[in-house]
């Protein structure tokens, strides 16, 4: 019987809740619970290589898995994590490419991959109640059939807050899809609560989720709208509120930002005449998007500005194989079986031959009039700081009124998720 692992990444921006639920599945080795990262933590630089090997990644990946038709939305940061926990599995040749996949070498990726984890981590409550989540959770499923190296689980579990369950996918292949279904719905909030059908010769899966959950204001009131166009067909844009800075213009786009409660970012890149959005999402936009001046105080006329977006309510998905833009990477022997020459080695995890059948990406991104995934606390924003006596302050409007790329990064700039928009 062929023996192989199977990597599956789930993304969403949802609640999460932790546990395999019913199944078959059993907890091996759990981690300890992760705080978010302090302020003092983030500026000190402590995953500083990781945090550039992810946004170079980020801006390559999106483009390249692009489909030609419809909304999507994808997660690079969740595709990363996922690789690096298959290079601490590997060893050898698979691990030279996936470490090389990564930007980031080994050294620098066990060193800062606990600090870029908690990094994404955020809860804030009013009372009792939760107005804004985040977070990104790892883990491994292994076979019964398997030898597992304790050593590893060990270090997936302190290095990569990664717990590891025991499934019996050849045994009770029924029963094992059961319990990683049951795990990624409570992940995910219900969002994605589907088969996802791995094959009963599944020997090990990798498996990442990450969430999101945020709003516009801290109330829950939704956002005003107004009548407008989009693609050149009557639509309503919601009204986002004002945020200092002025709208930016690059070569063939323009962008501007609409900010939630807790400083999430949502950066439209929108075509100009003559363009369009497969034209702006490319590699080079998303890097340029990084350094992005959107330019809120103009000294010469002593005026500052504060712009808001006009933009539609949206959804997004993505639901596909991701192995061949891995491979123009040079990460190849990962999905190799072990008997071929340059096949895998996964030989820090298990002397078991296994190898990668697939690697596939879930996501799912909605945005509407409360907020990222339509939250029920709101997000109330503040007025920008006052300038100097004399100053103007002139207020602009953004609108998104064609297809555009997006990015969702969060308030230091970390990119979450990012896709393309072309039907409302």
């Amino acid at each position: 019987m062929k023996k192989r692992l199977l990597c599956v990444l789930a993304c969403t921006l949802l609640f999460v809740c932790a546990g395999c639920g019913e199944g078959s599945a059993t907890l091996l080795k759990g981690h300890t619970e992760a705080e978010p990262l302090s302020y003092e933590e983030r500026r000190d630089g402590t995953f500083a290589s990781l945090s550039d090997g992810v946004e170079a990644f980020a801006a390559r990946f999106a483009p390249a898995v692009l489909p030609e038709e419809g909304n999507a939305v994808f997660s690079p940061v969740s595709v990363y994590m996922s690789l690096a926990l298959a290079a601490e599995c590997a060893s050898g040749e698979t691990a030279e490419e996936l470490y090389a996949a990564l930007g980031v070498s080994e050294e620098r990726v066990g060193a800062e991959f606990a600090a870029f984890y908690r990094s994404f981590l955020n809860e804030d409550k009013e009372g009792k109640k939760v107005t804004c989540r985040a977070s990104v959770g790892n883990s491994v499923w292994l076979g019964k059939e398997i030898s597992i190296k304790e050593e590893c689980l060990t270090s997936l579990a302190e290095k990569y807050f990664c717990n590891s369950y025991s499934a019996d996918f050849l045994g009770d292949s029924a029963g094992a899809n059961k319990s990683v279904r049951n795990f990624v719905k409570k992940q995910t909030g219900g969002q994605i609560d589907r088969d996802l059908r791995i094959p009963e010769d599944t020997l090990f899966a990798l498996l990442n989720t990450l969430y999101l959950k945020d709003t516009w204001n801290m109330f829950g009131r939704e956002i005003p709208v107004r009548a407008g166009e989009f693609n050149g067909a009557a639509a309503k844009l919601m009204e986002g509120y004002y945020a200092r800075g002025r709208a930016y213009e690059g070569e063939n786009f323009r962008t501007f930002f609409a900010e939630t409660c807790h400083g999430y970012k949502l950066h439209f890149l929108v075509p100009l005449e003559g363009a369009t959005e497969e034209d702006v999402f490319t590699e080079e936009n998303l890097s340029a998007l990084k350094t992005v001046d959107y330019r809120p105080d103009d000294e010469a006329t002593q005026t500052h500005y504060e712009t808001r977006c006009l933009f539609p309510a949206f959804e997004a998905a993505f639901d596909g194989d991701v192995r061949d833009f891995l491979g123009t990477l040079g990460v190849k022997r990962l999905f190799r079986d072990p008997q071929l020459p340059g096949g895998c080695t996964l030989g820090n995890l298990t002397d078991t031959p296994v190898y990668c059948a697939e690697m596939r990406h879930i996501a799912a991104l909605k945005v509407d009039r409360r907020g990222i995934e339509g939250s029920s606390v709101v997000f109330l924003p503040g007025a920008g700081a006052p300038g100097p006596d004399g100053w103007e302050t002139k207020c602009e409007d953004f609108v998104v009124d064609r297809s555009f790329g997006f990015v969702l990064t969060d308030s230091y700039g970390a990119t979450l998720f990012s896709g393309v928009i072309r039907t409302v």
